[in-house]
């Protein structure tokens, strides 16, 4: 069997986000079971025209090169296209490659709410690239691709109906989880209460709101994983809040290069705090997750933060923390309840074997 899948991003090459990273490690699970796999991504800065990674064909175009794009669709001799998240890149597929199978991953599926908030908490960078983002993500062309796919799929229960609402799917949606790594057993934690931001340190998912919370719990501990797009803003954050002596800034970490170090990270990590004001289901909430972490947050997909920590309302994340302070042993049950639902149901091996069968399904 060979898959091609197609992308926005590629972990790696200057792209660090969720789709990139699941994007990578489904290719290099389905390589490493012996699958031909292909990847057709934009191409970034650095990134070659043509590279193996890991076992993975990884295949780029110049930016807006729909005639490199659609020659790369045509020359891959894949059986099924699987594109994460819809994309144009799912239209020309489906246009020039007919004689094949075709699904979606619907991974985080906006409509014109989630536009909105995606023009409103962007930087001024980011707001001029929203309209041209709903074009090749979100327009009638592309709800039409959806619409016509061989399988349209989920990694979140919550986002079925959206997708239902959003796309009118021909076919029934189904569930592709993310692959998750578990460790066979419950990390050590931190002595001291560790709290862990991951992710941009961008406008929309509001990290301030994060180090403020630092200022006002001196005795524990506050990781800051990540950066911001531009050095601009992130010596920004650095410098206004460098007097906090009980923030530790990580900065990037690569996910793939960095293994250790990240689980690292999470194994000390009591609880993740999420500040974003918008998200699908955060491959964070899943890492973090699974490795015993509970959950605070203000976006709640799955009711994860409901059932696995505090979901924040009205962005009292001080009210959250004092919570769950108050009662630590109830801090340890939703660690231990939230490995346990990432274990049963994103982990890797797991989580690999279910896209396998809709492959072969869909091959039959």
């Amino acid at each position: 069997m060979h898959v091609c899948i197609l992308t926005s991003q590629y972990f790696g090459w200057g792209k660090i986000g969720g789709f990139g990273s699941m994007s990578r490690r489904l290719a290099e699970a389905l390589a490493a079971d012996g699958l031909e796999v292909s990847v057709i991504v934009p191409r970034r800065p650095g990134q070659p025209a043509q590279e193996m990674v890991n076992g993975v064909d990884v295949q780029t175009f110049s930016s807006f090169d729909l005639i490199g794009a659609i020659r790369l669709i045509k020359q891959v001799k894949a059986q099924i296209f699987h594109s994460q998240d819809p994309t144009l890149l799912t239209v020309l597929a489906q246009w020039f490659r007919s004689d094949a199978k075709h699904i979606v991953t619907c991974r985080d599926p906006r409509d014109t709410s989630d536009w909105i908030t995606e023009f409103r908490d962007a930087t001024w960078g980011r707001r001029l690239k929203v309209p041209l983002n709903w074009l090749l993500e979100g327009s009638p062309i592309i709800r039409w691709a959806v619409r016509r796919a061989d399988g349209v799929y989920t990694p979140a229960y919550y986002l079925e109906d959206k997708v239902r609402r959003m796309y009118q799917p021909k076919c029934e949606i189904g569930m592709l989880p993310n692959l998750i790594d578990v460790p066979e057993s419950m990390p050590q934690k931190s002595e001291i209460p560790t709290f862990t931001f991951i992710g941009r340190l961008d406008k929309r998912k509001r990290p301030e709101m994060f180090l403020a919370l630092a200022k006002q719990f001196p005795d524990y501990r506050f990781v800051v994983v990540g950066k911001a797009e531009s050095e601009e803003r992130d010596k920004e954050l650095r410098d206004k809040y460098a007097a906090l002596p009980n923030v530790d800034w990580v900065g990037y970490v690569d996910k793939f290069k960095e293994k250790e170090k990240m689980e690292h990270i999470l194994s000390e990590t009591w609880v993740l705090v999420n500040t974003a004001s918008r998200e699908g289901l955060p491959l964070t909430f899943l890492e973090a997750a699974g490795h015993g972490c509970a959950i605070i947050s203000a976006v709640n997909p799955d009711d994860f933060a409901t059932r696995f920590g505090v979901h924040v309302t009205d962005d009292d994340f001080a009210s959250a923390i004092r919570q769950l302070m108050e009662n630590r042993d109830a801090v340890c049950e939703y660690a231990s309840q939230a490995r346990t639902y990432v274990q049963s149901t994103y982990e890797l091996s797991a989580a690999h074997g279910i896209h396998l069968e809709a492959y072969d399904k869909l091959s039959q």
